[in-house]
């Protein structure tokens, strides 16, 4: 039977005809093998480079060698950052305690004082007020004097009966009645100019024992005849005024307590006065921190790279270039004296609270400086036993023979070399951070000879070392 699908069918039965599918099996099965691969297997992946000359291969190596330099050039390059990021993390983290070091030192230092404002507030009203209550005495007062003011002052002892019998009436009796309470509690002791009423308590005590004597009868009592001299012994020793330390004065902060500096008579004091003038002028005159006293390290191109000297502040080349005629035991040691001069030359400048807490805790301004004048080359003497010394005994260390010796003696104890203390910036050449901490305790500084030959008394003052005499010259040290 045909029916309509029959010639279909046929059709797809010829075997003439053949569909996509196998049209593409059998192109896939007519290709020939290549590279000797047999029939009815997968073909392997071959490499480009067996394909190149001897010309594209070394190319292609080359090329092969430079993207592994680079790229090892660059893994080393962020080694390299992250080992800086950790120790600058690790120079904050040094700075914080330090910080937090001198916050505990300032917090117990501000505990002592708010204690002694205490102790002073606590017994200001006790002195004043017993000093006001208590009767005069008259032990102290002028023997020409009690003719005529023991029979004022015994209205107040006598008893209220013999008040009429105590004296006999004169031309200085007057009533009760007619006399002002005001003037009644008076007494002509001192003079009006000076402001000041001595007895009056005993006046006050006087004027109310009257009055209520008053209220019954009136009475005569006898005021004294007003002397037309009285000696000063008296009026000071009975005038009852305050002290000035129990007023209220103004606040004044530790860093801002300024230094007893002599007027400046050597050159070289002549020579710093004049840059800390300069520079505080410029301060004043709302220049910045970074214009008027520098960073917080100090730039020595003067003393390592004199063609740089114009990019240096002109606190450091001023210092640098003072520090460089200077002849010291090695140079090492010189670059330590500058760390121990500049903070403190800086705080002199702009004395806020800044600076003050980037001076170290040794080179700190001690109560000798600030009541006693000195020269101001006295405070690059680290040690403050050794400044109360010279400041106690000017005559005999204020000498050039002194300035000498403790220069040619001074030992900063450094154990590494130059290159560890010294460091290339922005600027130019500065010190490391771990040099500037080095030279920041008291402990790794020492004197030799000549000065522990010279001044021995002063072994308690500051630590003496015997060092063998083989330090390289500042002059050696330059060339």
């Amino acid at each position: 039977m045909n029916t309509p699908f029959s010639s279909n069918s046929k059709s797809y039965e010829n075997p003439s005809v053949s569909s996509p599918a196998e049209g593409h099996m059998e192109h896939q099965q007519q290709q020939p093998p290549q590279d000797g691969v047999k029939a009815g297997t997968k073909a392997k992946a071959s490499r480009s480079v067996d394909k190149l000359n001897t010309e594209q291969l070394a190319r292609k190596r080359a090329a092969d060698r430079k993207s592994q330099q680079i790229l090892r050039e660059k893994t080393r390059r962020r080694i390299e950052s992250l080992e800086e990021r950790i120790r600058e993390l690790q120079d904050q983290e040094s700075a914080l305690k330090g910080a937090k070091r001198r916050n505990v030192e300032l917090e117990e230092e501000l505990r002592s004082l708010k204690a002694v404002l205490a102790n002073i507030k606590r017994q200001t009203p006790i002195s004043i007020s017993s000093r006001s209550m208590a009767p005069p005495s008259q032990s102290n007062i002028d023997p020409a004097l009690q003719s005529w003011i023991s029979p004022a002052v015994r209205l107040e002892r006598t008893p209220a009966p013999e008040i009429d019998n105590s004296y006999p009436p004169s031309h200085h009796a007057v009533k009760l009645e007619g006399l002002p309470s005001p003037e009644l509690g008076s007494f002509p002791l001192s003079g009006l100019e000076t402001g000041i009423v001595p007895f009056a308590p005993i006046s006050s005590i006087i004027n109310t024992t009257i009055q209520r004597r008053t209220a019954r009868r009136p009475r005569k009592v006898l005021y004294p005849s007003t002397p037309r001299s009285i000696p000063s012994t008296f009026s000071s020793q009975r005038s009852y005024m305050i002290p000035t330390s129990f007023i209220k004065q103004p606040t004044v902060n530790v860093w801002e307590l300024p230094l007893r500096l002599k007027d400046p008579a050597t050159p070289v004091d002549k020579l710093l006065c004049g840059v800390i003038e300069s520079q505080k002028a410029l301060a004043i005159g709302g220049a910045s921190r970074a214009v008027a006293i520098g960073p917080r390290y100090p730039n020595i191109n003067v003393l390592v790279a004199p063609q740089l000297s114009q990019l240096s502040h002109p606190l450091s080349r001023f210092l640098c270039d003072l520090l460089k005629r200077l002849t010291y035991r090695t140079f090492i040691d010189k670059l330590g004296a500058l760390l121990v001069m500049y903070p403190l030359y800086q705080w002199q400048i702009m004395n806020d609270y800044e600076s003050y807490c980037g001076i170290p805790s040794h080179s700190i301004p001690c109560l000798s400086q600030r009541t006693t004048p000195h020269h101001v080359w006295i405070c690059a003497l680290g040690s403050p036993k050794l400044r109360d010394a010279v400041i106690a005994n000017q005559e005999r260390y204020c000498t050039e023979d002194f300035m000498y010796s403790f220069i040619l003696s001074l030992h900063c104890n450094w154990q590494k070399g130059i290159g560890d203390a010294i460091c290339w910036g922005r600027d130019g050449v500065s010190v490391t951070k771990e040099f500037w901490d080095h030279c920041n305790v008291l402990d790794n500084w020492s004197m030799g000879k000549p000065f522990s030959e010279k001044y021995p008394e002063l072994r308690d003052a500051i630590k003496f070392t015997e060092y063998p005499d083989d330090g390289l010259k500042v002059e050696e040290g330059l060339e």
